[in-house]
């Protein structure tokens, strides 16, 4: 290790910070540079090559991908099923699902709680666990609100299954396609590894929770139940069926490519591509019917739009609920599924400070206009390019590289000798490596752990002292699993913690803060890692 070593380790540490807690540096006047998920690990990579503490060698290598991990394979798959899930919720179909799940409850408030339970598992398990945030937390709050209950037992339960029942499927978390990618596990091996330890760790959490939130405080037993009926927020029936249908075929495929060796990301992509396309034509009927009722003329020039989408991972509350609000009022107008084009400030153009330039206020005005047409023109494709996840894309390519730095410089080396004294036989690998990943997702978030485990374990300084494929596959079991149930510990263990902590601020609750969040999973999390 030399000078750059530690360097490199300190600007990889602080790329960690503005992703948890994000934060503006006055940079000329009243402009600011804004470091987030989006812009921190970039901007660490761009000092590492500034200082030349890493060659360009190295940023190639973390994006085109060394040593079996494919970057650019793992994003056209997040990204791929991002769209298929979020044009999906834009159906209604998720909210139709908690209505209907909120009606059969009724007024018995644990029935409620564990249909709710088992509906947030199944839709983590067959989905991911970003969707069951983004809709999950939305609703319950909703929901919560209106039966004049606690939401506090509701959204652990939500967070936890979100989290446990992701690990059930190949496809449930980026961290497990980061593992399966780099050791080549294909998607029916994998499911046959983490189907039995999620279902069995589902039904723990399950009683734990029961247990722990054995309070009428919590879980009352009778509650107002709401009287909405779910027929009311399913908004495109035939979309929904077309979404479900494709989404089984593309679980289906995956499942039979699996024995051909068949790259995960050539399957999901061709079934991201004909949602899209079901997308555009949806959209050219709705605007079709629009001509037909002459009601172009009187809609152009009176749509607002936020364009801010590049930080939509963290999700724009403003998005979800203007789309709520013209999911309801569009059966008259544009089209059921249309785009929340909220009634915001109309651009940034007009909100500029004074100092601005007018060039770039013109420049701004200009590109908010093209959008507002773009999203009047194709309001369903907008909507659901504005909910994707785009800040995961610097982010991830930003970490690949960091941990790709981290590797060159030697560090990688050192922690592999550390993880080392794991490998004494199949329980120490599981519960070793698990235990070292619940507490690195704490410190680093659970994408850049993965990133940096998967390297160190890939090591010859570890991978060389692997006595057995049954030690390693204990490591690799160790290292999903921590990658899961660490976001369980503290809201900034995972980017859905993070999410999930946005929603409920946004939704004016605030039962759930760090310290409360922390302290409910101090009982259940532990019970779940054993």
């Amino acid at each position: 290790l030399d000078a750059y070593s530690w360097v490199t380790l300190v600007i990889f540490l602080l790329s960690i910070v503005p992703v948890i807690r994000p934060f503006k540096i006055p940079f000329f006047r009243q402009t600011h540079i804004r470091l987030n998920l989006a812009t921190s690990p970039p901007l660490g990579v761009l000092i590492l090559l500034i200082i030349r503490a890493i060659p360009i060698t190295t940023v190639r290598d973390g994006c085109i991908g060394s040593m079996g991990i494919q970057p650019y394979a793992i994003l056209i798959l997040f990204y791929s099923l991002a769209y298929i899930c979020i044009s999906l919720d834009l159906t209604g179909l998720f909210q139709y699902l908690a209505f209907w799940v909120s009606r059969k409850a009724g007024n018995r408030g644990i029935l409620a709680f564990t249909l709710f339970f088992c509906l947030t598992s199944l839709m983590s398990g067959l989905t991911s666990n970003d969707v069951v945030i983004l809709t999950g937390t939305v609703f319950l709050s909703y929901f919560t609100r209106v039966s004049g209950i606690n939401p506090t037992a509701f959204l652990v339960s939500e967070f936890t299954t979100a989290n446990i029942a992701s690990m059930a499927l190949y496809i449930g978390n980026p961290t497990n396609v980061i593992v399966s990618e780099a050791y080549d596990i294909s998607f029916i091996e994998y499911s046959a590894w983490m189907l039995l330890p999620t279902v069995v760790t589902l039904l723990l959490a399950y009683c734990v929770l029961r247990v722990m939130f054995n309070n009428p405080v919590y879980l009352p037993r009778q509650i107002v139940a709401p009287d909405a009926s779910p027929n009311s927020v399913l908004l495109d029936p035939k979309g929904a069926v077309f979404g479900t249908v494709l989404l089984a075929c593309c679980l289906a495929t995956l499942v039979g490519t699996s024995f051909a060796g068949v790259s995960v990301w050539m399957v999901t992509l061709p079934f991201a591509v004909v949602t899209l396309v079901r997308d555009f034509l949806y959209d050219l009927g709705s605007i079709k019917w629009m001509h037909s009722n002459n009601g172009l003329s009187t809609v152009t020039g009176s749509i607002d739009i936020d364009i801010d989408i590049s930080t939509s991972s963290t999700v724009n509350n403003g998005t979800i609920d203007s789309i709520d609000r013209t999911r309801r009022s569009s059966r008259g107008s544009l089209s059921n599924r249309s785009i929340g084009l909220q009634s915001l400030p109309a651009t940034r153009a007009e909100t500029a400070p004074r100092e601005t330039v007018g060039l770039h206020r013109s420049f701004q005005r200009r590109l908010g206009q093209r959008i507002k047409r773009l999203g009047y023109r194709w309001p369903t494709v907008f909507a659901v390019i504005q909910r994707m996840p785009w800040a995961i894309l610097p982010f991830s390519l930003g970490m690949f590289v960091l941990v790709e730095g981290l590797s060159l410089v030697g560090w990688v080396g050192v922690l592999a000798k550390g993880l080392v004294v794991f490998t004494l036989n199949y329980v120490t690998a599981v519960y070793g490596v698990t235990f070292v990943s619940i507490v690195a997702c704490q410190l680093l978030n659970n994408l850049p752990m993965t990133i940096l485990l998967t390297r160190i374990i890939q090591h010859p300084n570890f991978s060389s002292r692997v006595t057995s494929p049954v030690i390693m596959q204990g490591v690799l079991l160790g290292l999903i699993v921590g990658s899961n149930l660490g976001a369980c510990l503290t809201l900034v263990g995972s980017l859905a913690g993070i999410m999930f902590d946005h929603i409920l601020k946004s939704k004016n609750i605030h039962v759930l803060g760090y310290r409360n969040f922390l302290g409910w999973n101090l009982i259940l999390l532990p019970v779940l890692a054993l």
